[in-house]
């Protein structure tokens, strides 16, 4: 039996319909093949050949090797060089396409995906991420920080080479900009930061939680919009990853490496959309901490969106999260 499904954070509903993963090609776990990249000799991701990428903007290096890298995206959609205005255009508005584009080459070896990466890998990927997150705040032109990774050509990835995107704009997109404001007039009702409700629901109900650990609670939403998404939610009064100690990292590469370890294990190479949930640069002060909590939301992509999703905004979402969560905690 199909249901519908309401999310209080994202204030939407997901129609549960699980019978359509038995139409053909409802699950598709084959090994995805990546546009603009023909041959592994010619990815310019790889160790020795950092000449192909545009001028490297910061790295973390071991023994003196580079782990991981940040280079200007060659295939900018902003340019943090163009100068920040609008103007009208007779009867329309138009602005400059002033912002961040930057690409984290995650790890100098082609083959080896964020499944693979021991803790090293992944306290260097947070490193980096953070190292980012802190300095681009020093731009006042940029309002939010959208950090994300597609995996797979079905997620809009271009190259496997793992990696990850950042992008810096200077205002708030309408998405981001109502949520932002839901939680923070949440938190002036209820006294109470909304995800802190969420996880205290979640961890009652008890189906969906997968792992936790002293500072993260992973597990697949009530109302998940994708078959087996999940979300990593901070226990503490984190909204960024630019207030996190040493501590708070280790902890998240804990919990996201035990999370990776089970994704390949039940469902093999999928494609997926990671993204890294920082509050926004604008208006952030203390205040941030009382209402908005870091989170990291991963949407394996098995099921494609058709016309009624576009329609409706309604999501279908073919695999319930108990039996997502089921089939995570019994992988190995």
């Amino acid at each position: 039996m199909s249901e519908f499904r309401y999310c209080k954070l994202t204030k939407e509903w997901t129609l549960f319909a699980p019978e359509r993963l038995k139409r053909p090609k409802g699950l598709n776990n084959k090994k995805e093949v990546y546009l603009g990249e023909i041959m592994h000799e010619k990815c310019p991701f790889d160790l020795g050949k950092e000449e192909f990428t545009p001028h490297e903007i910061t790295r973390i290096s071991q023994d003196g090797k580079w782990k991981c890298r940040v280079v200007p995206n060659l295939y900018n959609v902003l340019s943090i060089e163009a100068p920040l205005q609008s103007t009208r255009d007779s009867f329309f508005e138009k602005a400059s396409g002033f912002g961040a584009h930057e690409v984290v080459i995650e790890t100098p070896n082609h083959d080896k995906q964020i499944w693979d990466y021991d803790y090293n890998d992944l306290i260097n990927y947070f490193l980096i991420l953070q190292e980012r997150v802190v300095n681009l705040k020093k731009d006042d032109r940029l309002a939010y920080l959208s950090v994300f990774k597609n995996q797979g050509e079905e997620a809009g990835a271009s190259m496997s080479h793992s990696h990850s995107q950042i992008i810096g704009l200077p205002f708030l997109p309408k998405k981001i900009k109502e949520n932002f404001e839901y939680q923070k007039e949440y938190f002036k009702a209820h006294n109470r930061a909304l995800f802190d409700d969420i996880l205290y629901e979640e961890l009652a109900y008890g189906k969906n939680i997968i792992a936790q650990n002293s500072e993260f609670v992973l597990y697949c939403p009530y109302a998940s919009s994708f078959a087996f998404e999940v979300k990593i939610v901070s226990k503490k009064r984190l909204s960024s990853l630019s207030e996190f100690t040493k501590s708070d990292l280790s902890a998240l590469c804990d919990i996201t490496k035990e999370y990776f370890s089970k994704f390949y294990a039940a469902l093999g190479d999928v494609a997926f959309n990671m993204i890294i949930n920082n509050a926004p640069y604008k208006d952030y002060n203390e205040e941030t901490k009382n209402y908005f909590r870091f989170n990291i939301e991963i949407k394996p992509r098995i099921y494609k969106e058709a016309g009624f999703e576009q329609n409706t905004d309604i999501k279908i979402n073919v695999v319930l999260p108990e039996t997502a969560t089921k089939i995570y905690k019994e992988s190995r």
